[in-house]
């Protein structure tokens, strides 16, 4: 559905621009709004954001090359909120610039107000809230605003539905970014909130019993944020984006075109290649020279194009829990005797390039690396300490060189081709330092070091760059923006990743999101007893097939016909590096959920679809496709994995076990 401005927006009689999404909205919200510290709260509840004391009333609207430009104002500030189509979405701006005389204090910019969910009853409106967590990535539920507490009391309710972060894993509870329903009329509008850091989205009535959904950065009354203008100066909010749509898989379809029409990445991974990965029921955090001698041979033989060392590579620590010592970024020669760089020249010799792990934003309390102070993060005089490591405030120059000197000498001297930028902690709050609120120091430090690090990939065009946050407690799309390959989760028991596989594209781009695939685990965290089962060979492989595919574990233990089962899935997994690109999701049966005995995710474009599918406790059942078939054939592993038959918009599938499959179906309307 195309996004048009005309359709939302409505000017009151008293001046006041607004948004309604699937009507005409109730305006005592206009559609951006600044909570100034000392105004008078209209709404008895100041715990609802959009309310100020002063509203703001329109100024000035300008159209140019499909961009919406609004200016609003009051005694105060002015508030210019932009509006940028990007195919079916819209990408939403504000700033806010001090006009009066004196100082101001800003507790709240509502980047977007959207009314006009009035239309439906709020029982049969419903709210998709997606949670995250470690292992449980993007895991979205749909409940009706009735359910949440949302009641039609024919007079005022002071609830609120809403979300927050504060703190730098954006995604450590739930993403940015829901889903708002409207059943009865089959509307949807899909939101995200483009933050590394802080973030507020709320829903809850406005005036005369009419809903309104507010999104915002930071907030003071749930992240400790606040910014302090002086005459004259401004403030630039984070982004948000939005689509209408009438279908679930519409809307995801349309953050998806959104998300490939803004993604910046880097032309050194436009070949999608296959990575492998020795943390993954293999080496965990400590490779060592002779092990990984032994495998690159082996990996290079199943088809693999990259080959990463993970943590452990560096620091003359001789611990199994290294992480309180990182911080210096230098080789190890107890793990390596020969070197590094011995170890990545070795790696390409075999036609591979090499990859080094590294936690750039941590320094260990035990490293012996020490920095200036006002260069760590920092709350009510101290240092923030988190599982034996303090921050860096990338604001800080000196961090900013010395980091900087590390990435050159991981390239230069050690030879990284690829390099994963990892984040194991929380900061917490923010900073203090050089900050108004911890919230805005939380707000300008991971700006800050998403600067630095755009400013690395620039510097070295031909380095891969992958983003990982202790698997996806970094899923929002400030971050992901920027990164060609993402690493959705590090879910360490394979028969649980497709009910995250199942989601991810909600989330992330096709061609970025990268799944584990360890054909072969031990017993660290399932019972093992000796090989694993052909089965599991194959489930692990379609993990990886349906998403950028990181390979690990020992696969020297695989028997002769499960080594063909790998080679075929990295095969398999290359051969859709261009249609990854350009492909779009389908959810046949909606969101997946932890406990499903099936499930099902499509990549699909005008001519076909290539579909995961996994039993997972119920070997017969149909899966249904949003147009007729023409063609079905198995794509991975063997004609003899599944039973299929095509009718109409249905496919019949029945497995002989629980495996999983990939399906590739060319549409009768091509």
């Amino acid at each position: 559905m195309k996004f048009e401005f005309c359709k939302i927006l409505f000017e009151d009689k008293n001046g006041m621009l607004c948004a309604g999404a699937f009507g005409a909205p109730d305006c005592c919200i206009p559609v951006s709004d600044v909570r100034v510290a000392g105004g008078d709260i209209p709404s008895p509840s100041p715990a609802k954001q959009p309310f100020a004391a002063d509203a703001l009333r329109l100024e000035e609207v300008h159209r140019e090359d499909g961009r919406l430009t609004i200016v609003q104002g009051n005694a105060l500030c002015r508030v210019t909120t932009r509006f940028e189509p990007f195919g079916g979405a819209v990408r939403v701006c504000a700033n806010v610039e001090n006009v009066s005389a004196h100082d101001i204090v800003l507790e709240n910019v509502s980047i977007l107000n959207v009314s006009g969910f009035a239309s439906a009853r709020r029982g049969n409106t419903y709210l998709y809230r997606f949670h995250n967590s470690h292992h449980c990535e993007c895991q979205p539920r749909r409940l009706s605003f009735d359910d949440l507490g949302m009641f039609e009391t024919d007079n005022r309710t002071f609830r609120r539905i809403g979300g927050y972060n504060a703190g730098s894993w954006s995604a450590k509870e739930e993403l940015p970014q829901a889903i708002i329903e409207d059943a009865e009329h089959e509307k949807f509008l899909f939101f995200q909130i483009e933050s590394c850091g802080g973030w507020d989205w709320e829903v809850a009535e406005g005036c005369a019993g009419a809903l309104y959904l507010s999104l915002s950065g930071g907030t003071f009354a749930r992240g400790g944020w606040k910014k302090r203008l002086a005459p004259g100066k401004q403030y630039f909010s984070r982004c948000a984006a939005l689509c209408l749509g009438t279908s679930l898989n519409g809307i995801v379809q349309e953050m998806t075109h959104y998300r490939r029409l803004t993604a910046n990445f880097s032309a050194a991974d436009a070949e999608l290649p296959v990575i492998f990965n020795e943390y993954m029921y293999l080496s965990w955090d400590s490779p060592e020279e002779a092990r990984t001698r032994a495998l690159v041979p082996l990996v290079a033989a199943y088809g693999a194009d990259v080959y990463v060392l993970d943590c452990g590579w560096h620091d003359d620590v001789d611990e199994e829990k290294i992480y309180p010592y990182v911080g210096k970024w230098r080789e190890s020669r107890l793990r390596f005797p020969h070197g590094v760089r011995a170890m990545t020249d070795y790696i390409r010799s075999f036609g591979m390039k090499a990859g080094l792990w590294i936690e750039p934003e941590v320094v260990g309390a035990r490293s012996g690396e020490e920095y200036p102070e006002d260069a760590y993060i920092r709350t009510n005089g101290e240092r923030v300490l988190v599982a034996g490591r303090y921050f860096l405030d990338y604001r800080h120059e000196e961090v900013r060189r010395r980091m900087g000197e590390t990435i050159a000498r991981m390239v230069e001297e050690y030879g990284a081709q690829y390099i994963k930028i990892d984040c194991n902690q929380d900061c917490g709050v923010g900073t203090e330092v050089a900050s108004d609120s911890c919230g805005e120091g939380l707000e300008q430090t991971t700006q800050a070091f998403l600067d630095w690090l755009d400013a690395q990939r620039a510097k070295y065009p031909d380095v891969i760059f992958e983003s990982c946050s202790s698997g996806g407690m970094r899923t929002d799309w400030q971050s992901l923006r920027g990164s060609s390959v993402f690493s959705a989760s590090d879910q360490v028991l394979y028969r649980k990743f497709p009910y995250i596989i199942g989601n991810i594209f909600s989330a992330a781009l096709p061609e970025q999101a990268a799944f584990w695939s360890y054909p072969v685990v031990d017993g660290k965290y399932e019972p093992r007893d000796g090989r694993p089962s052909d089965d599991e060979v194959a489930v692990n492989m379609v993990n990886g097939i349906m998403g950028r595919m990181h390979l690990a574990s020992d696969l020297g233990k695989l028997t002769p016909q499960q080594t063909e089962l790998v080679r075929l899935g990295v095969a398999k997994a290359k051969q859709l590096a261009a249609f990854r690109r350009t492909a779009v999701p389908w959810l046949p049966f909606g969101f997946a959920r932890f406990g499903d005995k099936k499930a099902a995710v499509g990549l699909m474009d005008e001519k076909k679809m290539l579909l995961g599918v996994w039993s997972l406790g119920v070997t017969q059942f149909d899966v249904p496709l949003p147009r007729q078939v023409s063609e079905c054939s198995v794509f991975y592993p063997a004609e003899d994995a599944v039973s299929v038959r095509a009718e109409g918009k249905t496919l019949h599938l029945r497995f002989e076990s629980n495996t999983a499959t990939v399906l590739q179906i060319v549409f009768a309307d091509f």
